[in-house]
């Protein structure tokens, strides 16, 4: 005969094993090998924020002769190049370190920290995507417009 005489919170604590989302050891390796990938990435996106930071330097040197400013003109627009692919390269990073640690030592709060940085890369591709796009529909706006101007 089953026991009824049972709290009401019985089964809904923390040892309860039949809710909640498992970890399983093929979640966790898929979990690795999308950090180490993720690696990768960020450490070519680096090596491309120190070309441009290298071409920064050669393109502002050698427009500096050519009009006034315009080796200034080169060097900032460079630089703010760089800055923009500095911050998906750093949640790339955090992301793929912090994932890492969490999955070797178990330590839950550096996976919510990794998938946060995850959240973060995406929602700042999310809204330069958005951002170009809203450029192009202006150009395309602008280009019907001289267009039009070039045909009266």
């Amino acid at each position: 005969m089953e026991d009824l005489n049972q709290p009401l919170d019985a089964g809904l604590g923390s040892d309860a094993s039949d809710d909640g989302l498992k970890i399983t050891d093929e979640i966790r390796r898929y979990w690795l090998e999308t950090a180490n990938w993720a690696l990768f990435l960020a450490v070519l996106m680096f090596i491309g924020i120190g070309l441009v930071l290298i071409g920064m330097f050669v393109g502002g040197m050698m427009s500096v002769g050519m009009a006034a400013g315009g080796g200034i003109a080169v060097m900032i627009m460079f630089f703010l190049y760089a800055l923009l692919l500095f911050f998906p390269a750093w949640y790339y990073y955090k992301f793929s370190t912090l994932t890492k640690q969490a999955v070797n030592t178990g330590d839950n709060n550096a996976l919510e920290d990794g998938f946060d940085y995850l959240k973060r890369f995406y929602r700042f591709i999310g809204i330069l995507i958005i951002v170009v796009i809203a450029l192009y529909i202006l150009f395309f706006i602008f280009g019907i417009a001289m267009l039009s101007n070039f045909r009266n």
